[in-house]
């Protein structure tokens, strides 16, 4: 009885630990995304993950632009945590008419919302 007691309370433990941390990751960048660092399993054990949700909605799963704008926002986060800002190259932002800002100089190509047809020159 008394080993369960020492194991239940290391459980426990564990759980809250869990909690905190997810807490104060998540805590650190804008309300639309979110990390799920823990999944807590049928036998209420915790498995360690890492999944970017975007308004609750798994990285992978989101469209892409939602998935560029997420980047752009945990690099955002990232550079002002370390204090380093470098550039950011964005892949497929031609794909998104509405790019966050970001302090790091952004290399990409754009959509202008004024052209309805592609031109080509």
């Amino acid at each position: 009885a008394d080993l369960e007691q020492t194991e239940f309370a290391i459980e426990e433990f564990g759980r809250i630990k869990a909690t905190y941390i997810e807490q104060k990751v998540n805590s650190m960048f804008p309300d639309h995304i979110k990390f799920k660092m823990f999944n807590v399993q049928i036998n209420g054990g915790i498995d360690e993950t890492c999944e970017a949700l975007i308004d609750g909605v798994p990285f992978d799963t989101a469209n892409n632009a939602a998935r560029i704008n997420a980047g752009i926002s945990i690099i955002n986060v990232l550079c002002k945590h370390h204090n380093v800002y470098a550039p950011i190259f964005v892949d497929n932002a031609e794909a998104v008419t509405s790019v966050l800002d970001s302090d790091s100089q952004m290399i990409l190509l754009y959509v202008d919302e004024e052209f309805k047809t592609l031109n080509i020159e």
